[in-house]
């Protein structure tokens, strides 16, 4: 039950206390006191057509809906046993489980998912930690689970370019056979190429096939890229593979094209190739996704992304996560192939 306190304050009752919800008309029950002050109001901020959802709007929760307690704690118990450092996990689930109600004010499902995850990359700086709002059955076509819009899809894309300058772009590091085909086959196109650029512009990442897959080419012997580390479990070495079905591309120049939306797997390769000094990074850059780790559901509308393992560098113990990978040559996203290329030119 709604009761007026004064004015044009109104004020929502509930087991924990009344708040008041200010600028708004009131009302008792489902019946408007003031109709015409209503309307008056609705003009005055120019919404009238949407009256009814903006009063709708004060009544303001004081309470989270009930699913948000679930997602919450569901959260916290994926990550306090998988995530990558045992400290910090203990810290995300405690901060999930001390209060339910923390996003009492948020509703909409999509701005809750978004909300959280800016909570937790405040704690962490992890950017491959987020929460989803990832329903099994959408009602509409899926949105790629909050995927940045700026990655790239599609085919492998490769020419030659003026100066016999070898060209191939990489939109994405996908583990499929068809597409390590593809990696193949642009290899074996520009084989006779004075120097390659590779262009991993908007590649959001994939799978670490890809990731060895084009390194071998680049290599005259089995080189060690980058380590691996997850919680609890010895580390790992990550090695180009020892066969590529064509020849390989060696001693000649190999640049990389980056930008804030290079990410993950994609890093991951430049990664190895910068600091084994095979090849130099032109553009902006990257995303900072130097974990890795796998989707988990939480629940039928929400799925979280639970890092469990790092890459670094063997030989600093670094890696890149939340700052990136910084360029050799800096240069503004849509200029990085005309710079790659002017620098190419003074070889």
């Amino acid at each position: 039950m709604f009761a007026k306190r004064s004015g044009s304050t109104c004020w929502r009752r509930s087991r924990r206390s009344a708040r008041p919800c200010p600028n708004a008309p009131c009302w008792s029950g489902s019946k408007f006191r003031k109709r015409k002050s209503l309307m008056k109001w609705f003009e005055m901020v120019g919404v009238a057509s949407l009256g009814l959802a903006l009063v709708g709007s004060c009544v303001q929760a004081d309470e989270a809906p009930a699913w948000q307690e679930g997602v919450l704690a569901g959260a916290a118990d994926l990550l306090e046993p998988n995530y990558i450092y045992e400290d910090r996990a203990n810290q995300l689930g405690a901060f999930l489980r001390a209060d339910p109600d923390r996003y009492a004010g948020i509703a909409d499902k999509d701005a809750f998912a978004r909300a959280v995850t800016q909570d937790l990359y405040a704690m962490v700086s992890d950017a491959h930690l987020r929460l989803f709002h990832d329903p099994e059955e959408p009602e509409a076509e899926p949105n790629e689970a909050g995927r940045v819009s700026r990655c790239a899809r599609g085919d492998i894309e490769h020419e030659r370019l003026d100066g016999n300058v070898g060209y191939i772009r990489v939109p994405t590091f996908s583990s499929d056979d068809a597409y390590i085909a593809q990696i193949d086959a642009a290899f074996a196109a520009q084989n006779d190429a004075d120097a390659l650029v590779i262009d991993l512009r908007n590649n959001c990442g994939g799978g670490p096939r890809p990731v060895r897959q084009i390194s071998t080419y680049l290599f005259d012997e089995v080189t060690h890229l980058a380590s691996t580390e997850m919680r609890g479990q010895p580390v790992r070495e990550r090695w180009t593979f020892e066969d590529v079905p064509g020849p390989r591309f060696l001693d000649r120049p190999v640049l990389i094209l980056t930008n804030d939306s290079t990410f993950s797997a994609a890093e991951s390769f430049t990664f190895g190739l910068k600091v084994t000094g095979r090849a130099l990074t032109v553009g902006e850059g990257t995303g900072g996704g130097g974990h890795f780790g796998g989707v988990e559901r939480i629940s039928e509308d929400f799925t979280l992304f639970v890092p469990v393992g790092r890459t670094f560098d063997p030989r600093t113990g670094r890696g890149w996560e939340a700052e990136g990978i910084q360029p050799d040559i800096p240069a503004a996203s849509d200029d990085a192939l005309d710079v790659a290329l002017a620098y190419l030119a003074t070889l």
